[in-house]
């Protein structure tokens, strides 16, 4: 199942991880924005955050660039295979409490890391490493994605929450 997703991608010379996330995109129907942020500690090292018009990678900016990518590639591998994640209903008012409200109201699911089956967590972990065997020695580091003014706007107004809360 998970080679024959990836062999319906195009995968380009060099490894371009916008035009991997581009077509995952294409696919689920959103655009996909990454967004570096400094993750808790006790936290996972991403999260997906679906909205009504976008999908948001985060990943924490204080891990190893190697790690970055990782985390990058396996939360993408969560959108691409239209994982479930986290409804707003499954959260707790205590975990609501931490996020902006803005982005509370905007958001349709969120991904954290007890929030998939223990299947859906295998199946990106190793989408995450046959992505990188595919790439192979011509893959890229994480570009920071350009989005629009009113998602970069929501973007800080998460990053803002999440330093709130309190960061490594």
């Amino acid at each position: 199942m998970i080679d024959r997703t990836l062999d319906e991608l195009d995968w380009s010379t060099p490894f371009d991880v916008d035009h991997l996330l581009d077509q995952i995109a294409e696919r689920r129907g959103k655009a996909i924005s990454l967004l570096p942020a400094p993750l808790p500690r006790d936290g996972a090292g991403g999260l997906v955050i679906e909205r009504e018009r976008d999908i948001v990678i985060v990943y924490d900016e204080a891990l190893a660039p190697l790690q970055q990518e990782h985390v990058v590639m396996h939360e993408a591998a969560h959108v691409l295979f239209a994982h479930r994640g986290v409804t707003l209903e499954d959260l707790t008012d205590e975990e609501l409490t931490e996020l902006d409200p803005d982005l509370v109201d905007s958001a349709h699911r969120f991904a954290k890391r007890d929030g998939y089956s223990g299947l859906d967590e295998k199946v990106a972990e190793i989408t995450a490493a046959l992505i990188w065997l595919r790439a192979g020695v011509s893959r890229s580091m994480i570009p920071v994605r350009h989005s629009s003014p009113e998602i970069a706007a929501a973007n800080e107004r998460f990053v803002a929450a999440l330093m709130r809360r309190g960061t490594r």
